[in-house]
């Protein structure tokens, strides 16, 4: 997409975005217990081209406001200038005084994907191969307050994708042993554990968040094969006392796939909200680990800053971690809801081997 065009596309955004800023934020009245946000999505980067959408957010509170945090609901489709379509419904919810967290989401996907091979080192040039898929990913979490900031419960998920296939046939991915061509599903039932003590899920200014995960898929629920997911989320806030709000985040998150995994849903890359500039799948391992650092500041009024660094890898075909990949960037905050810390994001990040992406999308990426 030629300059021109590209800053035509943010104008407009621009535009809409102030347009509907006073409409957005007249929700900010913390004495209300549901707000709505309404707004377009625009992301880029190198594989899906551009992508456009919209998507609503929903807050709302279960309970009191002093021992209960505020819910979140969201809902968006996106469609790509590459072919790629998205429809996806999620929530978070806080029961009242966070006796229970209900969690999950339902997405289904129609998305061609660019394919690299195994390891953190992969040559665009000679391994890239593409391959589409249509895939209904389903989970449903739902965890019990043992106590205060410590919860415990279990996650249903399943993962099934249908016409996995290669425009030229059966690539050499698949050729050389990959699970998952044609058709795969993953089907399991897993045990997960949160310590949460953020003031703020969408946007936290202290606190901490730790997640344990253990899913295991099995043929008997209806996985094509038997393996494990472990994962492991953990990230901290600290706000500096300053005239400013102003607060570094940090987050590391490592995931591991034992046994035979499909190919398509192996530890990689732009899963979770992780590593802006490298794309879903860029980089596929057995063995994924990610950390990022963010500082955010408020600015003038309603507006505010980031800045970000961080790097990534994932295991070689050999089990080994030997080649890591850095990524940088910066973005905008326009807070549509200043009772609920509701921010729109503009982001723009690059990483090593031409990697980089444009991201617009609403609340923090963690």
């Amino acid at each position: 997409m030629k300059t021109k065009t590209l800053l035509k596309l943010l104008a407009i955004s621009t535009l809409l975005l102030f347009l509907n800023f006073q409409k957005l934020n007249a929700q900010t009245d913390s004495s209300k217990h549901v707000s709505f946000s309404f707004l377009p999505i625009i992301i880029s980067d190198p594989f899906v081209g551009w992508g456009f959408g919209v998507l609503t957010n929903v807050n709302y509170v279960l309970g009191p406001k002093e021992t209960t945090r505020f819910s979140n609901t969201q809902a968006y489709i996106l469609k790509t200038t590459n072919g790629q379509f998205a429809a996806q419904i999620n929530h978070q919810i806080f029961l009242k005084d966070e006796k229970w967290i209900v969690q999950g989401k339902l997405q289904y996907l129609d998305w061609p994907e660019n394919v690299y091979g195994l390891g953190a080192n992969t040559i665009e040039e000679n391994s890239k191969e593409l391959v589409s898929y249509k895939a209904l990913d389903f989970e449903e979490r739902v965890l019990y307050k043992i106590k205060k900031y410590h919860f415990l419960g279990l996650q249903y998920k399943l993962y099934s994708a249908s016409d996995v296939k290669s425009d030229s046939g059966i690539t050499k991915i698949y050729s050389d042993g990959a699970i998952g061509y044609n058709a795969f599903t993953a089907s399991g039932l897993g045990v997960h554990y949160i310590y949460d003590s953020r003031d703020n899920v969408q946007n936290a200014f202290k606190g901490k968040y730790v997640e344990l995960a253990i899913n295991p898929y099995a043929q008997f629920m209806g996985s094509t094969q038997n393996w494990t997911n472990l994962r492991l989320d953990a990230r901290t806030y600290y706000q500096f006392k300053t005239n400013r709000t102003m607060v570094i985040a940090n987050r590391f998150i490592a995931e591991q796939a034992i046994g035979d995994a499909p190919y398509m849903i192996m530890p990689q890359t732009g899963r979770l909200f992780t590593t802006r500039a490298y794309v879903q799948g860029r980089y596929r391992g057995k063995l994924f680990l990610a950390y990022e650092a963010e500082l955010r500041a408020h600015l003038w009024r309603f507006i505010g800053g980031v800045a970000f660094a961080g790097a990534n890898t994932v295991s070689e075909p050999t089990g080994e971690i030997k080649y890591f990949n850095p990524s940088a960037g910066a973005g905008l905050r326009f807070n549509i809801n200043k009772a609920q810390r509701t921010n729109i994001r503009v982001d723009y990040a690059v990483g090593a081997n031409s990697n980089s992406g444009l991201y617009f999308h609403i609340t923090e990426v963690f």
